[in-house]
């Protein structure tokens, strides 16, 4: 058990949405599993506390009702806090004097505010990620999306096919378009029947006329408790650009998006492009009706629906909480360290350097904490070196001080932007504070422009491998495998 307390600022309501809301019970849930202790704080009106009520009784929820949030507000609930996780986009003071640690979520340019840990869970965020600098460290990309537990259960439930495709109609809490009933109307236009859920918290007259004259068999339904678990059943949901998103595609269902609010124009453009979803436009959605009757042709199609199914849950592994909540646990146990810039210099490797790397790797320490652990020959580790060098995917450098090798680093290319580091010290220069000057020599040469995930993977028992990446700002990536090793990985920002 951590001991430790967190304090979450969002705002909920009817018409406020509760997108802010569902995305801060996730991380609550999260650190409570892992020992800490939460309270949620804001504007939430009564619909948002009955729904915190409903999905999770026993966190506290401390109202403000209306007015914006004061430093004496915070200062109140922040006493003997570690962390405060800022998820609205209003107006928020600036909380650095309290003490505790501030994590910032913002989406695109809403909800940026200094903080030591800034999170964008946006797709492709690392690429317009705004003013990266106000924050030490970062969570960019779908990798930090929010997915709520109820999701992840639903994840991998198969369902019953349906001869007739099964369409769900969301917005989220708000709808300030008038959008649901438009869509629900537009669904006359395909020429095969469907059969159509529509969740709509207001249950207004427009939608419920509209469900009446439908020809296609339509229900409607007010606020639910467990929304995943109603979308399992369904083909293909067509939803606001919000949060939800990243709840569907973690599930599989495939999607047509509408923009329904101006902070949602960059994710919704970006999942678009992406190729994750079907566009349906955005304000002031004039050529809606013709987009939703383009539909037919996807839900005629079990093959294409299935396809679109297994990339989206590709795309988001579900982690998001879990690396947002260790992100804290590390940062407040080992921040990280910026010190002045190492002495040491990095150049490429060569053939001469095969015999010296050749009793590097062979050391019984070095094997030790490797995934390969067995001596290598010589004639093998000659024809990995020339390989090596050879590889447009692989850097291979020397670390020296005034001209002596004390450690090799090598980078290995594993995606479009991710790049993986190894590093080795002399065994003569262990314990010398050479490992960390080293890293910052290898990040310095690798000449890739941003954004790029510089990554590494260390053995959990590991201790020193572990508190040198975690002292290089290198977050909780992906937990540890069967094998023991867990991966970190920091961005390297615009």
């Amino acid at each position: 058990m951590s001991g430790r307390r967190v304090l979450l600022h969002c705002n909920a309501g009817v018409e406020s949405g509760m997108g802010h809301l569902m995305r801060t019970l996730t991380v609550a849930r999260i650190a409570r599993d892992r020992g800490w202790s939460a309270t949620v704080f804001g504007d939430v009106d009564e619909a948002g506390a009955d729904t915190l009520r409903r999905m999770d009784p026993g966190l506290p929820l401390v109202t403000t009702r209306g007015a914006e949030a004061s430093i004496g507000d915070f200062a109140d609930l922040a006493r003997g806090v570690d962390v405060i996780h800022l998820d609205s986009y209003r107006e928020i003071p600036d909380l650095s004097s309290l003490g505790p640690l501030i994590s910032n979520m913002q989406d695109g340019p809403f909800g940026v505010r200094d903080a030591d840990l800034a999170i964008d869970a946006n797709l492709a965020s690392e690429r317009t990620f705004v003013d990266p600098e106000r924050s030490r460290s970062h969570l960019a990309g779908i990798d930090a999306a929010v997915v709520r537990a109820q999701v992840l259960a639903q994840r991998d439930v198969r369902t019953t096919p349906s001869a007739v495709p099964r369409v769900l109609v969301v917005m989220g809490g708000t709808d300030p378009h008038g959008v649901t009933a438009r869509v629900v109307a537009a669904f006359d236009r395909l020429p095969s029947e469907v059969q159509i859920t529509v969740i709509d918290p207001r249950r207004s007259d427009e939608v419920v006329s509209a469900a009446e004259s439908s020809r296609h068999a339509v229900e409607v339904l007010g606020f639910v408790d467990d929304l995943p678990a109603i979308a399992r059943d369904h083909d293909l949901a067509v939803t606001a650009a919000g949060t939800s998103v990243w709840d569907f595609a973690c599930m599989g269902l495939p999607m047509a998006l509408v923009c329904v609010a101006d902070n949602q124009r960059v994710g919704y453009r970006q999942v678009v492009e992406r190729g994750l979803a079907i566009g349906l436009g955005e304000p002031p959605h004039q050529s809606l009706e013709e987009r939703i009757g383009l539909l037919a042709d996807l839900l005629e199609s079990p093959e294409s629906l299935a396809e679109t199914a297994a990339a989206l849950k590709r795309i988001v592994d579900g982690l998001g909480s879990w690396r947002i909540v260790t992100s804290w646990e590390q940062l407040l146990s080992t921040p990280p360290q910026v010190g002045p810039r190492t002495a040491l210099s990095a150049r490429p490797a060569m053939i001469d350097d095969g015999q010296k790397l050749f009793e590097w790797r062979n050391d019984p320490t070095v094997r030790l904490n490797s995934r390969s652990r067995g001596e290598i020959d010589r004639g093998s580790h000659d024809e990995w070196l020339a390989r090596s060098l050879e590889d447009p995917d692989r850097l291979l450098l020397m670390i020296e001080s005034d001209g002596m090798p004390v450690a090799t680093c090598r980078w290995d290319r594993r995606s479009a932007d991710a790049w993986e580091i190894s590093i080795t010290v002399a065994p003569e220069m262990r314990g010398r504070g050479v490992a960390a000057s080293a890293v910052q020599a290898a990040e310095s040469a690798l000449a890739e422009l941003p954004p790029i995930r510089l990554v590494a993977v260390v053995h959990r028992d590991n201790a020193a491998s572990r508190r040198l990446f975690e002292r290089a700002g290198y977050l909780p990536h992906l937990p540890a495998d069967e094998d023991g090793f867990l991966t970190v990985a920091r961005w390297r920002l615009s």
